[in-house]
């Protein structure tokens, strides 16, 4: 294969990741839109500040509320280490291209929300970022934001960076991250977990985003979730680990009135989940990943080490003549490392759908719990018989036991993946894939590129016992040549 050849910086950059991949051409990830940014003013937030300070280091504000009211296209609020209580309003926060609102916490900075019913919220926002706060408190959302209703005028070009969001909820229909009617947004680089009882992040008619980079584990129901006429959102280079639900939830059941466009023929479309680590997923009747009501959805290069109930689901939940049957999804270039006894089957295909149109194969298998004959997964409902898988290769992972799941040269995942007819990315590290690619989330041999971590989560959280390190890496946001 010849040299890709390197697009021209004219090319958007954040919707450079979905141009089809073709042999040639380069496997790249979008660009958040305030990298290189500069701001034309800073303000500064401290526990000890007043809210008649004018923001400056020797007067700071006292909260960020008070600062909002002073931002302006270009502002760039500091929020100093310390406890920050109660919600926080961002409604109508509006910076604008190349001159985001950014709201950036130094050192340890927790935001609160004290019982009140979510941390942050807010509608109609525009080029804003929100990075390196922990959330806590909420009795309903962690994170709630939205198009204010006015469907034509979605809330757009939003960061989340580096946030920790230690549990949101009480029971009902909760999220961790609420997003309804968000486009070109990104949610980077954060650790979400103990959402009780909707989704680490539940997304209502959002289109083009990134999901990059997390770490999402422990909810007490389901992971990611794009519904309501959802489309075109990558979700790359994240773990998943035990989450009893669906991992990733690619459609789902939303009210009518709450699409987005309203006359959305699908529940989603176009979510692509290339390129993650699912660990020990779906064991409350969940999946590592369930296309619901999901047209050409994607499910590539993924390693998935010990699943629940099912490997993954094919469902219908909305119904009526104007909607697609769940159809045309990939299921490809995966690892499954499963224990046949966790399972019911391997795929769930419910009334509905149209497992006919899904393509699965170039995956390999391997059961921990099956002699060296194991035939490998047999796939029922309808769904066409997978063709160039490998059966019963163990995958050589580097070091399970300490969450490493890089695999060798002499891995036989190495080139058993197919080259990619669906918009591609780099591998979970970042780097190329090599021509035929390796199956699962990291291509064989590389060198281990070392991004900033997001945790090593070894001392358990809320209560819980031991928990295994895990590293997550940062996606690499420029082209893979």
């Amino acid at each position: 294969m010849g040299k890709p050849v390197a697009l021209p910086v004219a090319v958007s950059a954040v919707w450079i990741a979905v141009i089809q991949a073709r042999p040639g051409w380069p496997q790249v990830l979008p660009e958040p839109f305030d990298v290189g940014a500069t701001y034309e003013r800073t303000l500064h937030v401290s526990p000890q500040g007043r809210s008649s300070g004018d923001g400056s280091p020797q007067a700071p504000l006292d909260s960020i509320r008070t600062a909002l009211r002073l931002a302006t296209p270009g502002t760039r609020i500091v929020v100093h280490a310390g406890t920050y209580l109660g919600s926080t309003s961002l409604t109508g926060l509006r910076g604008e291209p190349g001159r985001p609102i950014a709201i950036v916490a130094e050192g340890e900075v927790v935001l609160d929300a004290a019982g009140a019913s979510t941390v942050l919220a807010g509608s109609d926002l525009r080029y804003v970022v929100i990075e390196g706060f922990t959330l806590r408190g909420a009795t309903v959302h962690g994170i709630n934001f939205d198009d204010g209703g006015s469907y034509n005028t979605p809330a757009e070009h939003l960061v989340l960076r580096g946030l920790t969001i230690a549990g949101a909820g009480s029971g009902g229909n909760n999220d961790c991250i609420k997003l309804s009617g968000v486009d070109r947004f990104f949610v980077l680089d954060s650790e979400v977990w103990g959402c009780n009882r909707g989704e680490i992040i539940d997304m209502v008619g959002c289109h083009e985003g990134v999901i990059a980079g997390n770490y999402f584990h422990d909810p007490v129901a389901n992971g990611v979730q794009a519904k309501g006429g959802s489309a075109d959102i990558l979700i790359h280079a994240n773990i998943f680990a035990d989450i009893p639900g669906r991992a990733v939830n690619a459609g789902g059941s939303t009210g009518l009135e709450f699409f987005r466009p309203l006359d959305a023929p699908y529940e989603a479309a176009r979510i692509r989940v290339i390129g993650n680590v699912f660990l020990r997923n779906g064991a409350a009747s969940g999946a590592s990943i369930a296309y619901v009501g999901c047209d050409g959805c994607v499910f590539a290069h993924n390693t998935v080490v010990e699943p629940r109930t099912w490997v993954a689901r094919i469902l219908q939940e909305t119904t009526g003549p104007r909607f697609v049957p769940s159809r045309n999804g990939l299921f490809v270039n995966n690892i499954v490392v499963l224990k046949q006894a966790d399972l019911r089957t391997f795929v769930n295909v419910g009334p509905g759908t149209a497992p006919e149109t899904f393509v699965f194969g170039s995956n390999l298998w391997y059961a921990l719990d099956q002699g060296p004959d194991w035939a490998g997964p047999r796939l029922t409902g309808g769904i066409p018989p997978e063709t160039g898988s490998v059966i019963q290769r163990d995958p050589l992972f580097a070091d399970p036991a300490l969450g490493d799941y890089h695999i060798p040269l002499n891995s036989p995942a190495r080139g058993a993946g197919r080259v990619a007819t669906f918009e591609t990315t780099p591998d979970f590290d970042g780097r190329c894939w090599a021509d035929p690619p390796a199956a699962g989330a990291f291509e064989a041999g590389l060198p281990r590129r070392r991004w900033s971590l997001i945790r090593h989560a070894v001392e358990g959280h809320a209560g819980q016992g031991p928990r295994m390190p895990t590293l997550v890496t940062r996606a690499c946001p420029v082209p893979c040549l």
